[in-house]
Formats: structure tokens, sequence, C-alpha cells
């Protein structure tokens, strides 16, 4: 979820790095070199790292500070689980995200005198036990790290910190994810961000993988080629999907057919929200109001249009995660529609040569990608309201600079080296990837959960259910919640 601006400056670095980023792609229990050699002011030879010569660092924008040797303590969604804190790293390990995060908080201890530590949740979702925690009087965290929905049920209920009113949070800073402020905000004010501290938001974005021996096999336009010429639309995935679909001499749907796309059943509500129908919009005065209970005609036209093409589609399998996983990693899918993470799932476990490229538009007319990220999934930080003084100051001044110095080492290790290097095997998926990571959308009805309007927008396209039939009933009740939410904020100001 990192900006255009990420997105070019770690290009940039990706160029500087490139002999580190072939040994990553060839070897990749190996470390790139961090620096190169230049003379010194005294004509002897001294090695000129990236973060001596950047200007984008914690030191320069932040300044000087000494913490003496206090302890930043995060409560983190640290779990067994694919979307577990990133945040910290206890030793290097020789893998170049791990080490780059290592390196990351190294520097900044010694730069500012300070140690991180993480009381670890144990769980995914861990709402109810930090809420308990700060109940308890215990503030031995100044800072969070969770998931989207957990922290929205937090901070509707007071216990986080508006940052658009701390200090030593810059917002509006490059290493915030701004199309996710823009959609978080709420009353003007703001409780959990993300940006380039993290990768798991990233590897939370759910977007398209296809089948590249499938689309050779079929001698079709390349989907890179339909995305640099503004035809990757709905009309064309569905084309694609009937090419491709084939049944194995059985007569009936199996797993053993070959299917045009593999999807969880969030297929729908992914495709309604890449067609940039959100389910809510902001008012004027920064609140949201439910899209489909107003002026909804696109929005109806996307469903209805989904609803027809998906629902008993034999083309399309929709299943659990392990399943459709294994169908498109064994060659039996030409699309998957699946979380970022699994480009590296599909690198290390299958054999199959594949492509990432963002979810279709609904049409050419449509200006920009969209791509979906979950309520459970998508990773934050926010500050919880027991911390105070100095504890705050030191946690928010740690955190900026734990973003800002994620720019240029966390940002190009997980995206230009490994990500791209490693896990993607050509040049227009890396072109593709800055798209995706550039288009995050999601939605306040859904990680708030307002009446479970999401999951029957969901179920209405799988079942093939006349979105108008039940638009109207399923609209009101979620902005009935909706408002009781919008009330629980306005009292906390």
């Amino acid at each position: 979820m990192k900006n255009l601006f990420i997105r070019a400056t770690s290009f940039i670095l990706l160029v500087l790095m490139l002999v580190g980023a072939v040994a990553c792609a060839n070897t990749p229990d190996e470390q790139p070199d961090a620096g190169t050699t230049a003379p010194a002011a005294d004509g002897s030879n001294a090695e000129v790292t990236e973060a001596e010569t950047t200007e984008l660092s914690a030191e320069n924008i932040l300044g000087p500070r000494d913490f003496g040797d206090e302890t930043l303590t995060f409560y983190s969604r640290k779990y067994n689980g694919a979307w577990s804190s990133d945040l910290l790293a206890p030793q290097e390990d020789g893998t170049i995200l791990n080490d780059s995060i290592y390196k990351r908080n190294e520097r900044l201890s010694a730069m500012y005198k300070i140690h991180f530590e993480q009381i670890e949740s144990g769980k995914r979702d861990c709402a109810n036990d930090a809420i308990n925690l700060m109940n308890s009087g215990d503030s031995d965290f100044q800072a969070m790290y969770m998931g989207l929905s957990d922290a929205a049920n937090i901070a509707q209920k007071g216990f986080l910190l508006d940052m658009t009113a701390l200090d030593n949070i810059n917002l509006e800073g490059q290493w915030w994810t701004q199309s996710c402020n823009e959609a978080w905000s709420i009353g003007n004010k703001q409780y959990f961000a993300t940006g380039a501290i993290t990768v798991v938001d990233d590897q939370a974005i759910r977007t398209m993988f296809f089948n590249k021996d499938i689309i050779a096999q079929y001698n079709l336009k390349t989907i890179y080629d339909l995305v640099d010429d503004n035809e990757w639309v709905f009309e064309k995935f569905f084309e694609y999907v009937e090419i491709a679909k084939q049944d194995n001499g059985d007569g009936t749907t199996t797993v053993d057919d070959i299917f045009g796309c593999a999807a969880q059943t969030t297929l729908g509500f992914m495709m309604t929200m890449g067609a940039g129908e959100m389910l809510a919009s902001k008012d004027a005065d920064d609140y949201p109001v439910i899209v489909a209970s107003g002026n909804a005609d696109r929005f109806v036209s996307v469903v209805d249009y989904l609803s027809g093409k998906i629902s008993k589609n034999e083309g399309i399998y929709q299943g659990d995660d392990q399943v459709i996983r294994d169908i498109f990693g064994n060659g039996r899918s030409l699309f998957y529609a699946e979380v970022l993470m699994h480009a590296q799932t599909m690198r290390q476990n299958y054999e199959i040569a594949f492509g990432i490229i963002p979810m279709p538009k609904y049409n050419a007319d449509q200006e920009n990608y969209y791509q979906y990220s979950t309520g459970r999934n998508t990773t934050v930080i926010c500050f919880p309201h027991t911390a105070k003084g100095d504890d705050l100051d030191m946690a928010t001044f740690m955190v900026e600079a734990m973003a800002i110095e994620s720019v240029e080492t966390v940002t190009p290790a997980y995206y230009e080296i490994c990500l791209k290097g490693r896990y993607a095997d050509d040049a227009e998926s890396a072109a593709m990837l800055d798209i995706v990571t550039a288009s995050v959308a999601t939605d306040m009805v859904e990680f708030f959960g307002w009446g479970g309007f999401h999951s029957t927008i969901q179920s209405a396209i799988s079942a093939g259910t006349p979105i108008t039939s039940i638009l109207k009933k399923n609209a009101l009740a979620a902005e009935k919640i909706m408002k009781n939410t919008i009330n629980d904020f306005q009292k906390l100001n």
C-alpha cells in the first residue's frame, strides 16, 4: 500500500542494487552488498552506504534525539499465521527482508538510544485482549500493531488516540499510505494508519495471477498488453475464462477440470471493489455514507453484471484457500484471484509460470484500477489512549522514525529485491506490481462490519440473486448501524 513516491524511490534503488538483486534471485540466502567504495576526504577508500547518501532518512527529517536507553514496546498481532507482525527481527538470519528489518531497528536504536520490544497477541483477532489490558491499567506498551478491523473496533470504543493530533506523526508524509488515510479518516480524525513501516499490509492485497502457459496455448493476447492498451476489463476477463475452461471428460465439474478462474467465494466482492464501487463514500464533513442507499445506478449495474457472469459459471471454481491454490499451482486454472502473499507461495511450492496483474476494470471508461484488501488481513499502526506524556512522545517519534527509515530499507528489500527479483519472474510482472500496490481499496462497511452488508452483496453475486431485490432492506440496516458508529466517534470529540 505504498504510494507512488515510494514506488519511484524503490525503483531507483533497484537499479543501484542490481547486482544484489540478481544475487538474491539466484541465491536466496545471500545478502546483497549494502554499500559501495568511494574516496574519503583523506584520499583513502571508505564505504558509502545508502543510508549515508540518501536524503530520506529519519535522521535528516526528524533530527537527533536521545531517549536514554528507554524501551518502546508494541502490543503486536504476533501469532503463528500469515498476517503476523513484521516490526521486529530478533537477529539476522541471512534472508533479505528479515535482515533489512533488523538493520533498520539496529540503526535507529543506536541513533536514538532506544530499544524495541513487543508483547505478542498470540492470535490474529486481538481487539478484546487489547481492551482488557488497557482496562486493567497495563500501560507496558506505548504503540500497537493490529488488524484494521480490530483497530476500528477499539477506536470506536475510545481506546485509540487521534493520530492527526499527535505532534510527532506527519500523516501527510510519503511513508504513510495516502489512499488509506483518505479512506480511514472519520470526521477529519484518524485513529490508525499504515505505510512503509510494514510489508504485511501489502501481502494482504487481493489481486490476480495468471498462467502464462494457458495464455500461450490459446494464442491469446497477453494480459500485460491488455493492461497497457486499456483493454483489461470485465468483459475480456470473462471471455478468457470461457476460452480456458475445459472438462476432463467425465461431464461433471470437479477439481480435475481446467478452469478459467480459481478463487474463494469472495470473488464477486473483489471484482465489485475492482470496479471502484465502494459500499461507503464520504460526505462533506468526512463522515461515511452508504452508497447503495442513495444514487447507486453504477453499483447496481456492476453487481448485476457480476451476478450473471459468476453464478453457476462452470469455468469459475470457488472454494477454500488450499483447494484453489492447488488448482492454480498445478496448472489447472488460467486465473487465480488471491492475496499478493501467494506470489511467494507459488514460487516456492509449485512449478508454474505465472504473472501478476491488477484486478480488471469494469470497462475502459474506468480511470483507475482498484485492489481489494480486507479488514481482518490489512495491518495498521495505532496508539493506545493509555500512552501519555514522555511515553507517548517517545512512541510517536520512534514510530515515525521507523516508517521514514523503512522507505529506503525495508520497502526496497521486499518489493524490489525479494518480490520482483525472486517471486515475480519477468519485468512485466514487476511493472504490474507497481499498479497493484498503488491502487489498494478498503471499505468502511466491510472493516467495521456494518450489518454484514458486504457479505450480503458477496452472497448475492455467488447465488445470482438480483441485487435490487435485496438492496433496499440491507442497505438501510447497514446505514442504521453506521449512524451508531458515527455517533460513537462524535462523542469522542
